[in-house]
């Protein structure tokens, strides 16, 4: 297997089935000035991939997979893995530059959690990761059948952008800000009417790196904007490192598929450390550079979930849980 020389940024675009996932990044392909440094993986469920030659017809050169026939996260997990390291190896034999980023546009039907755990065969080529979701202000995903997907999308993502903004009244607009805030607390919000710069925001103005350094800087606790899905809080006082990592690995085994997402901060005298999952796929503890001089708090985004389902999962520690009501 042949490594690129520096890191790559990878992008996993998500979104509900027509949430405006091509045109998003159909508008990237038309606007970056070096489109040699990107490679596409289209994944459709289907067996004919429809986006996959959208793309290939709106680009010139552009190097484009596909994967088709299957859902990336359910099926097709080993055929990521071989892909992404094809995209490299044959980039390598043609003595081109490393691509500077790969983005996967996921099905519809995709749950992140699920495609984050299979770039686990991919740690070794240093690779940031950043969750895009798109958010049709005119359909609302989470009134709609495909509920369960959005909900997994929408919190996973350390970017939401909201699409269909020309054709949304001004009350849509204001409801599914107040959605992606609610649901997900973690997240940059894109608003542009502009198609272009709404793109660029999302690709070319994106942080990456493999955990967030901090938490936000706000009240996580809110009331949510669906009654399926809650945000907990959790106060840690003065916890054991290795008591927490067991607690936050006992949440997750207890909770399944109603964890959307968490992030914890533990702080102790020598060191802090972040910890989170999107769905039940770990990232490995980070060790931030400076103390936050914060108290430890882990947040959690779940679907169906109460919070006395929390409470009685046994511990070690002194916690404090907090919820909002709606």
């Amino acid at each position: 297997m042949i490594s690129p020389a520096k890191g790559i940024d990878f992008f996993i675009l998500t979104g509900p089935l027509g949430s405006g996932k091509t045109t998003l990044l159909e508008q990237l392909l038309y606007t970056v000035e070096d489109s040699n440094g990107t490679a596409v993986i289209v994944n459709e469920a289907g067996a004919v991939n429809i986006d996959g030659a959208v793309l290939v017809d709106s680009t010139n050169g552009l190097v484009i997979e596909t994967l088709s026939n299957g859902c990336v996260c359910c099926s097709l997990n080993n055929d990521l893995v071989t892909t992404v390291q094809h995209l490299i190896e044959s980039r390598a034999r043609m003595d081109l530059p490393p691509f500077e980023r790969i983005i996967l546009e996921c099905s519809g039907l995709s749950m992140p959690g699920e495609v984050v755990r299979s770039l686990a065969g991919l740690a070794h080529l240093q690779m940031a990761v950043s969750i895009i979701c798109t958010y049709d202000c005119t359909r609302p995903s989470l009134l709609s059948t495909q509920f369960d997907a959005a909900a997994a999308q929408l919190s996973a993502a350390q970017t939401v952008v909201l699409t269909k903004i020309d054709s949304a009244s001004q009350q849509e607009l204001c409801t599914a800000m107040a959605t992606a805030e609610r649901i997900n607390p973690f997240a940059t919000i894109v608003e542009e009417i502009s198609q272009a710069k709404r793109s660029h925001r999302a690709f070319l103005n994106a942080t990456l790196r493999p955990l967030d350094h901090t938490l936000p800087q706000r009240k996580l606790v809110q009331a949510t904007a669906h009654p399926r899905i809650h945000v907990y809080q959790a106060q840690l006082n003065e916890p054991d490192p290795g008591d927490a990592i067991d607690w936050l690995e006992n949440v997750t085994g207890c909770l399944g598929e109603k964890l959307l997402r968490s992030k914890a901060l533990i702080c102790t005298p020598e060191r802090d450390f972040l910890m989170q999952t999107v769905g039940t796929a770990f990232s490995a503890p980070r060790l931030l550079r400076t103390k936050s001089g914060g108290r430890s708090v882990a947040i959690f985004i779940t679907q169906d979930c109460e919070l006395h389902e929390l409470t009685r999962i046994p511990s070690s520690l002194s916690i404090e849980w907090e919820q909002e009501a709606n």
